[in-house]
This record gives structure tokens, sequence and C-alpha cells, in this order.
């Protein structure tokens, strides 16, 4: 999704970087053998995610963390969605006039909630629909806010690979305050897809 490529390029956090990849595969991330025994994801600069987001179970969703035990309930996390920092000196598109001045504030009003669908276009998708409370946190990183997301804890999904993917609802059209490409800086009412297909894998215990 172009929106999230541009903020992941425009700041230099590696905790951003994390974040804001989630939204296709790769193939180093289906490699290593287990996942770790415990349930922290760290990001590069070695930030705990699991802290940051205050999740206690497995996340799912940042390159590095796309693996868990059969068993194990899983959170779902996806690219953070960034904002100019307030109304003074916030670009939009023409004929775009936000519900709220503050550019994060206009995104938090209108955000609904996010569906997650495993296994999207088989036999075994199911989906999963979270509310407003899927924003973990909002945090300032290089002079932008940035919401975090997490979702409440998912079901177990067999051994083997399965695919995660997101779609984020809002109430109204929502343009983030940065410049003034709709297609670049703006996302759409109602539901839309937010992720690709995010490649997880679930392991068996102890080489069961």
């Amino acid at each position: 999704m172009q929106p999230i490529r541009i903020r992941a390029a425009m700041i230099g956090a590696a905790l951003i970087t994390v974040l804001a990849a989630t939204s296709g595969g790769t193939a180093q991330a289906q490699t290593r053998a287990v996942p770790p025994a415990d349930h922290n994801c760290l990001s590069p600069d070695g930030t705990n995610l699991n802290t940051f987001l205050g999740i206690s179970e497995r996340i799912i969703g940042p390159p590095a963390c796309r693996e868990a035990f059969a068993g194990e309930q899983w959170v779902r996390t996806f690219s953070s969605w960034g904002t100019a920092p307030s109304s003074v000196g916030a670009v939009y598109p023409a004929g775009y006039t936000p519900a709220r001045p503050n550019p994060m504030d206009d995104f938090t009003s209108k955000f609904l909630g996010v569906r997650v669908v495993n296994d999207i276009g088989t036999p075994r998708e199911r989906s999963f629909t979270f509310g407003p409370e899927t924003i973990r946190r909002i945090s300032v990183v290089d002079g932008f806010p940035f919401a975090f997301f997490g979702t409440r804890p998912l079901r177990p999904l067999s051994v083997g690979p399965h695919t995660s993917t997101v779609f984020m609802r809002l109430s109204a059209a929502h343009c983030d305050g940065v410049g003034t490409a709709p297609d670049e800086n703006c996302l759409p009412a109602g539901e839309f897809q937010y992720t690709g297909d995010t490649p997880i894998r679930f392991f068996p215990r102890n080489g069961a």
C-alpha cells in the first residue's frame, strides 16, 4: 500500500521500519527453524515490540516475527499510520476538509477497527473483527505522530504455513496532512485492504 511505503521511507527509526514492513512476505522470514521460545518480538535496533505495544502474547506481523508454536494465541500487528504533527502547516488534497483540526485526531475519530482474514481465498479462510481498541499506542517519532496497532489475541492456527490479511474500516475518508496526492496521503471511507497476504507459519512444539 503506497501510503505505508512513504511513511517507512519518511522516517529513519528502525522501530517504524519493522512495524511498517508488514504488507508483504519474504522468503527469509520463513526459513528459521522455529520461533524463539519467549514471546519477545525485537526490532533491528533491539526495541522489544511486546513491551512497546503492551502485548504479552506472541506478536505476528513484522518480518522478523511471523512464526509461532502450535497452541499459542497470537496478536496481529501491522503497519503504523502517521500524520502531520498538527494543523499548523498541514496540507490536504483539493476538496478535502478534515473532521478534526489535528490530523492524528482526525484519523482516530474515524478509525472503526480492522478485520483480520486468515488464509484468505482458501477453504480455511476465517475472519475476525476488532474495534477502535486496535490502536495500542500513539507515539511521536522524528516529530511525526504514529498510531501503532495490535489486535486482541487470536486463536492458534494449525501447524504449517498460513497467510494473514488486514482490512481497515474508517467512518469517513481521512488524509494525513503530509501531502496533496489522494492516492499517497489518504485512506478511503468504509472497509479497504490495508496489508498484503502476509505469510506466517505455526510450528509443532518440541519437534512433535
